[in-house]
């Protein structure tokens, strides 16, 4: 009588109802969670920036530099998690960032700058109070566009009551309302009338605050209670300051304040610009939080502007101008289509080499593992969203969950076909494999344990495919071992109809594959096991090839490829000395340039390119051009193509600091480009001497363009300085600076709180009176003892050189020069080295107080790929001790990741022969491979060493192995590759972010399934060649020194 076996694989064996609960408890529970996880685009990295803003009106960059910069970096020396410290000292205001080493919790660094912060006591008065915040970590919904044609004023109106009532909505918490220029009340008073009525602004800003106001006059206390008393005098609007009273005169009668000023209730001062297609447009953008789907925000908000549309003025219109769900959806849909014929084309590949139902229950194991993953993804411990990294991992690891299920459910077919089938004999079957198959599964986990906790600008990234990798293997191994023994076991084979056309191609293939191994497989390992030292050279030298290929440049490599944008924008700076008319105008000749070359295109192609086009100046000397472009299926040329002809047809514009097109999803932007070089040194003038070689360097190599730096163009500057007479008068610096201020800025004379938004009243001069430098020489400033003298009587006035931004990183002034790079033509990081490593280090010889490092997003990818090694050795080693386990040998397991090497082979030669360029994202992919292509190896390996206590000699043991197990290696090999094709072949532009990793683990197993069916074989019997040998050597070694010992006694 036959021993039944027991253990938990036979429990669930004997108990198909406990196999099929816990099977439809993982599918309905995986299927319930699926609907509710939250989606985004991209997965969201927490945010590691913090920033310090303090505002400093009217104070040069110098003296925000003194009074607040330097200060804020002393408070921040020695402080822990601080990475990375920038500032800019700008006129007006000093902005600061933080970047916080991910190795801490950002929220704790914040607490602590703020309290350093905080206890900062001398900052200079007139300062306000520093806003310090960690930024919000938020999406992307909606941007919407308020257009048409009325003024700038009525559609600001209309646009506040909108912002107002989408605020309203359910689930829509973030609605930012670009609405351009404040609002603002001026009140201009020429230099004739301060003359004549004997004014100054302070007495007008004191007659504002002394008459327009509401405040309370106290209390009556009666017998019946009290009563409160209350003056209210706020005036709001315009025509209310006018009637505010400034002077009384002796006989009574009062002038008032619109006797002698002008009021304007309209814009603060300064050019609003902003169109949509021609027409007048005010820009919202809608945003999610961090925990929020952005998908149900965006219904919500398109519920709304479905029903505003007819309730809108007729010649306004809100509408959508860019819907970032739609890119989501379209990028998630291509994701799913992908997957979904990834998984017919394995469930096809199974049943052409298992029998229909082996094949159905084995191919049970992708709803029961991806559902499995989804029922724990948005676990506080994974945390992860659908999204397009997600989506990929479930891509990435289609062919591999099914590979322990094919191990097993061929071992126990095995069996059954040997010894007949019984429940026992499925168990014994299962058991066989079951140690491998469970620690392969487990070195496939070690491979990506590492990702999930990466650190760096790919985290998030890194963390959604290795955690839904990890996940899926996880319940794959559930499935295969304690749900389809069950299934296999209920399972009777029914004798097929050989007029059956599956049945009659499956035993084709079935012969086909006998004959194979038998007549073809068979002979060829046994010679190759004979001539195995010249085989395993062989392999050597083919990796030694291919190691020279990638050094020598065949194969390109950037670290980030470059993804087209469906908006591209053009961004301009202009010098700091331009005009606003300067910039508009430049700013128009932007746009012309784009309708032109559409006009072009659609000549050539018959099709346009740009469906929308958004103008807009953002402040004095920055424009913004926004170009929506048409669906992906209908454009005539891609978005690099459309970028190179705006390059080309870009007409000389004057004044231009810098100009960037920012073309890619992944592109550089300002202080960073492809790459970046930051110079140190305490000259700023050497720095701007340094920082003009490199950009005229760097404007002379091969595919670089737009290339720029972060240092403000010098403007001219009045530089006041006292004569003796304004001592003798009793005037001070701060008398004359101050009142100089007002004439042309303004006096801040009240803040009032009108429908919600707050609204400065500024005293100041007419425009008329300070449009020219020579208008400062009317300036009249008021002494002490009340005598008007003319500015130019008490001070010099002097034009000098001034300076309008300082930049400092890590308490050291600094310059960054960057530029963007065609990938086509040259490779960044290799421009980067040769910059740094040859034409730096000669042109400092003449400058030795400036040092240079590479720094953006070159630094921050070799980082990257640095952390990926340190990632990848660390798998690495936990595979050899998941190895070294279950085949209790320290040799065996390397034996077994020889693999590895070959593999990566596999992943660069894909490359090579599909014509894709290599990138930082190529190494999820190769990490992948280190972790499936060792388990048939392992698989392999075991069922060697049990031959071999079956009494087999070492060559037929490697032999039998190399052809029992041919069948389970090639078929689990196939559904990884087969499972991985459509993604590879996927011609959407958006794709390319996952071609890379999906070519490296398809070709990475492929190359690996024929090592391990050749090389593995040999190795381990040129392994046993050497055991063999180190016994002779060190057994005779060992009897001379028993023999020595013998004769010495």
């Amino acid at each position: 009588m036959e021993t039944q076996e027991k253990g938990i694989i036979a429990w669930f064996a004997r108990n198909p109802v406990a196999a099929n609960l816990l099977m439809i408890f993982v599918l309905v529970g995986g299927l319930l969670t699926a609907f509710t996880i939250q989606k985004q685009i991209f997965p969201q990295n927490k945010n590691y920036r913090l920033s310090i803003q303090a505002v400093y009106p009217g104070a040069a960059p110098q003296e925000v530099e003194e009074g607040i910069t330097i200060k804020v970096e002393e408070a921040m020396e020695g402080l822990e998690g601080i990475k990375r410290l920038i500032t800019y000292s700008n006129r007006g205001f000093s902005q600061t960032w933080i970047e916080v080493d991910q190795q801490y919790e950002p929220k704790d660094v914040l607490d602590e700058v703020k309290m350093q912060v905080d206890a900062i006591s001398n900052f200079p008065s007139g300062m306000e109070r520093p806003i310090v915040r960690n930024e919000k970590n938020e999406q992307d919904v909606m941007l919407l566009t308020l257009n048409g044609d009325m003024d700038f004023k009525e559609l600001k109106k209309l646009g506040n009551i909108l912002h107002d009532e989408m605020l309203a909505l359910p689930g829509v918490n973030l609605v930012n309302f670009n609405s351009g220029l404040d609002y603002e009340i001026g009140i201009e008073v020429s230099p004739d009338k301060l003359r004549e009525y004997g004014l100054t602004f302070r007495d007008i800003s004191s007659a504002v605050q002394s008459f327009s106001a509401n405040m309370s006059a106290g209390q009556i206390r009666s017998d019946n209670g009290y009563i409160s008393m209350r003056v209210e005098n706020q005036a709001y609007q315009g025509h209310e300051f006018e009637q505010l009273p400034l002077i009384t005169l002796e006989d009574g009668a009062q002038i008032r304040l619109g006797d002698v000023a002008k009021i304007s209730d309209g814009f603060e001062e300064g050019l609003m610009y902003s169109l949509y297609n021609g027409r007048n447009s005010l820009l919202y953008e809608v945003m999610a939080s961090k925990d929020q789907d952005i998908t149900k925000v965006a219904s919500v908000i398109k519920g709304y502007l479905k029903e505003k549309e007819s309730q809108l003025p007729q010649n306004v219109k809100l509408e959508p101008f860019l819907d970032f769900t739609y890119y989501l959806e379209g990028r998630l849909n291509m994701m799913i289509e992908n997957m979904v014929i990834g998984g017919i084309l394995v469930m096809l590949m199974l049943a052409l080499f298992l029998r229909v139902r082996l094949a159905f229950w084995v191919m049970m194991g992708l709803p029961v593992s991806f559902l499995g993953a989804f029922l724990l993804m948005p676990m506080g411990f994974m945390d992860i969203t659908i999204n397009l990294a997600s989506l990929f991992a479930f891509i990435l690891v289609l062919g591999i969950v099914v590979d322990d299920a094919i191990v097993v459910g061929e071992s126990a077919h095995a069996e059954i076909e040997k010894y007949g089938h019984s429940l026992d004999n499925v168990v014994r079957g299962v058991k066989r494999v079951a140690v491998p198959a469970t620690f392969g599964v487990l070195t496939t986990i070690a491979a990506f344990l590492p990702q999930t906790l990466s650190t760096g600008p790919e985290a998030a990234f890194s963390k959604a495919i290795g955690g839904v990798i990890i996940l899926c293997l996880i319940f794959s191994l559930i499935e295969s071992k304690l749900v389809l023994p069950a299934h296999l076991a209920a399972m009777r084979d029914k004798p097929s109809n050989p007029k059956n056309p599956l049945h009659r191609l499956r035993a084709g293939m079935d012969n086909g594959l006998k004959h194979f191994i038998d007549n073809i497989y068979r002979p060829f390992i046994d010679k190759c096991i004979h001539y195995r030292y010249t085989v395993i050279v062989g392999f050597i030298c083919i990796l030694i090839v291919s190691a020279g290929l990638f050094a020598g440049g065949f194969i390109k490599f950037v670290t980030n490829p470059k993804i087209p944008h469906d908006f591209p924008s053009i961004q301009v700076e202009m010098n700091l000395s331009a005009s606003e008319s300067a910039t508009l105008d430049t700013a128009n000749k932007i746009e012309k340039l784009v309708w032109d070359v559409e006009k072009k295109i659609e000549e050539e192609y018959g099709q346009v390119m740009v469906k929308n086009l958004s103008v807009n100046m953002n402040g004095r000397t920055n424009a913004s051009i926004r170009a929506i472009l048409v669906e992906p299926h209908l454009r005539p040329i891609d978005t690099f193509e459309l970028s190179e002809m705006w390059r080309e047809s870009m007409p000389p514009l004057p004044g231009v600091k810098s100009l960037n097109i920012e073309d890619s999803v992944f592109g550089g932007g300002r202080d960073d480009g492809d790459i970046s070089f930051r110079l140190e040194g305490k000259n700023k003038e050497t720095l701007r001497e340094v920082a003009a070689k490199l950009k005229a360097k760097l404007r002379t190599v091969e595919g670089v363009g737009d290339v720029n730096d972060s240092m403000q163009s010098a403007t001219d500057e009045i530089r006041l300085e006292l004569k003796p007479l304004a001592y003798s008068m009793g005037l001070t610096l701060s008398d004359v600076a101050s009142q100089v201020n007002f004439s042309y800025y303004g006096l801040e004379a009240q803040r009032i709180l009108r429908n919600g938004e707050e609204i400065k009243v500024m005293v100041r001069y007419p425009r008329e009176h300070r449009n020219a430098i020579s208008d400062i020489q009317d300036v009249r400033i008021i002494s002490p003892a009340g005598a008007e003298i003319p500015l130019v009587e008490v001070a010099d006035i002097n034009l000098v050189e001034g300076v309008n931004r300082i930049r400092r990183e890590n308490a050291k002034r600094t310059i960054n020069v960057w530029a963007s790079v065609d990938t086509d033509k040259a490779e960044p990081f290799k421009i980067a080295e040769q910059i740094s490593e040859e034409y730096l280090p000669s042109l400092l010889e003449s400058y030795p107080d400036v040092t240079s490092s590479i720094t953006g997003r070159v630094q921050e990818e070799l980082d990257s790929v640095a952390e990926q090694l340190r990632d990848f050795a660390l798998s690495l080693m936990i595979i050899f001790a998941l190895l070294a386990i279950p085949l209790r040998s320290y040799l065996q397991p390397l034996l077994i990741m020889s693999v590895i090497p070959f593999g990566v082979v596999g992943a660069v030669l894909g490359h090579m022969v599909l014509g894709i360029t290599m990138s930082g994202l190529s190494f999820f992919g190769i990490i992948a491979v280190a972790g499936v292509v060792v388990n048939d190896s392992l698989v392999m390996v075991d069922f060697v060493n049990k031959a071999r206590e079956g009494g087999l000699s070492i060559k037929d043991a490697v032999v039998e192995a190399g052809c029992r197990r041919f069948r389970a290696i090639l078929l689990t090999s196939l559904t990884t590759f087969i499972g991985l094709i459509p993604i590879i072949m996927e011609t959407s532009l958006q794709a390319k972010i996952v071609i890379p990793m999906a070519v490296s683990l398809a070709f990475g197993v492929l190359f690996a399934t024929v090592i391990t069916l050749i090389l593995i074989p040999c190795q381990y019997v040129a392994l046993e060649d050497a055991k063999r040998i180190g016994k002779k050597l060190f057994g005779r070694k060992s009897e001379e020194i028993t023999q020595v010992q013998s004769n010495l006694n």
